[in-house]
């Protein structure tokens, strides 16, 4: 196909570009989180605006491939969901950024007693786009693997929401035994849920994959 449509080399380039940006925008939830721990917020401010920095170059990247798309890159029966996907692998980076804003809003006292639970989450949830990454850059290389990573995408993103409900379960029962008070209680569920959004919109994105590949079949 790459001998043929020659948009395909320079759109799967960029293709690979943004979802690494995107990871790599993920990835500063492990610069974010230790100074929110530690009430650092001036720190915490700057590794927010580093996140936007990543985030504003990954929306670029995908307005490039949109052009590159509209120039003709890949043929037309796949071309719609190229867009599509690059959309909700951007979402991805979106909804990191949105998490990592209501972090920084928030300006609480973090109970440290909740910093493993914390760490556990994030940890998933960079995981699950480390694979969402893999299978995008798979799409264009080998679709039967890229199969089995947008399955496995799913298969976190389970694992991510039994997480997510168990921390806001022990939230609860926090706010119930008068360990801290309805703001904090507010402000720590906002940022659970938030950073579980992320592996939902990864999910999403990997929902396109059976797509592309069942028309490529067809």
């Amino acid at each position: 196909m790459r001998k043929i449509f020659g948009k395909e080399s320079e759109v799967e380039k960029h293709s690979r570009e943004h979802v690494e940006l995107v990871f790599e925008c993920v990835k500063k939830l492990k610069e974010i989180m230790p100074p929110f721990y530690m009430g650092e917020f001036d720190i915490l401010d700057a590794k927010v605006i580093e996140m936007s920095i990543l985030e504003t170059k990954a929306d670029e990247v995908r307005r490039v491939m949109e052009i590159e798309f509209f120039q003709g890159a890949f043929l037309p029966f796949d071309r719609e969901d190229r867009i599509i996907l690059a959309e909700l692998v951007d979402n991805v980076a979106d909804m990191t950024q949105e998490a990592a804003y209501g972090i920084s809003l928030s300006r609480i006292t973090f109970p440290p007693h909740y910093k493993d639970d914390f760490e556990e989450l994030v940890d998933e949830v960079i995981d699950s786009i480390a694979v969402l990454k893999e299978c995008i850059e798979l799409l264009d290389v080998d679709l039967g693997q890229a199969l089995k990573k947008a399955h496995e995408v799913e298969e976190r993103e389970i694992k991510v929401d039994m997480i997510e409900r168990r921390i806001l379960k022990k939230l609860y029962q926090s706010y119930r035994d008068e360990e801290f008070g309805i703001l904090r209680l507010i402000e720590l569920k906002n940022m659970v849920t938030r950073l579980g959004n992320i592996v939902d919109q990864a999910e999403d994105a990997s929902d396109r994959v059976p797509i592309i590949a069942a028309k490529r079949k067809g």
